[in-house]
């Protein structure tokens, strides 16, 4: 038989278990990783991810698109030519579509012209958008980029679009300037629209003017020509720098190669 002193250090023992087991139930529920609950909870590293937690690992945040120099010029014609320096600082995230307004505003901050546009990106690529003969533009005048939406793509395995600009020519001309170049698609894809964009800058590295053009049906490791004018001369010593790329966030631009769709699937 069990003594009195055994007793109470049985029965003591089990409300010690009771305890045990109350506490701890509590403890699992309040903090155990669910997974599933879109809470951050238990050794989750993140909402419902975490490699130990819950076997995947969680995604980098998204950042916002960085507007890193806005650049309005008067050109010889009275004109004004815009470059706008974007970048965008996830690895992991390009897009299609950024939507975007530029405005313009006055000396006095009085918003004078405001269009809406859009432009795509490549996981951390930094770019020029370009515009080009912007009119009824006063002088002094400033103006302004404000993102309004992106269309965020996840890239999972990168290929390496590549575009090689080679025989780069400038001829000035009495009342007008000639860029000429050749681009060589440097890629196992055919395209259907290739878009150029060029900067102008002086001998200082100040941006002094802009350009813009395209061309369509672009076979893979073939060469395209490009021809752009400038109706002004542009100073001695100016530099033309020059950003070919490609919508590869939009399937209908990989043209058709032995009856199929190339599958944009491949990049991202």
């Amino acid at each position: 038989m069990l003594t009195r002193t055994s007793k109470q250090i049985f029965i003591g023992s089990v409300y010690i278990v009771v305890a045990l087991v109350v506490v701890g139930g509590f403890y699992w529920n309040k903090y155990r990783p669910t997974c599933n609950d879109n809470v951050q909870n238990g050794k989750e590293e993140g909402v419902d991810c975490g490699t130990v937690a819950c076997g995947k690992a969680c995604s980098v945040p998204i950042q916002a698109l960085v507007v890193e120099n806005i650049k309005l010029v008067k050109t010889p014609t009275g004109d004004f030519d815009l470059a706008v320096l974007v970048y965008n600082p996830n690895y992991d995230y390009g897009t299609s579509a950024v939507n975007y307004d530029l405005i313009i505003t006055d000396f006095a901050s009085k918003e004078i012209m405001r269009r809406s546009d859009s432009f795509y990106i490549l996981p951390g690529q930094t770019k020029y958008v370009v515009k080009t003969s912007l009119s009824g533009i006063p002088d002094g005048a400033l103006a302004q980029v404000k993102i309004k939406s992106v269309d965020w793509q996840r890239v999972t395995s990168a290929k390496d679009i590549t575009f090689i600009v080679t025989r780069e020519a400038i001829t000035p001309e009495t009342n007008q300037t000639i860029y000429q170049a050749v681009i060589t698609n440097n890629t196992n894809f055919d395209f259907d629209t290739i878009d150029v964009n060029i900067v102008v800058t002086d001998s200082s590295g100040a941006i002094i003017a802009t350009n813009i053009t395209n061309f369509q049906t672009f076979i893979s490791q073939t060469e395209r020509s490009i021809k752009v004018v400038w109706p002004f001369s542009l100073p001695v010593g100016a530099r033309v720098k020059i950003e070919v790329g490609t919508n590869v966030f939009n399937n209908a631009n990989f043209l058709k190669r032995n009856g199929t769709q190339e599958k944009f699937q491949q990049y991202y």
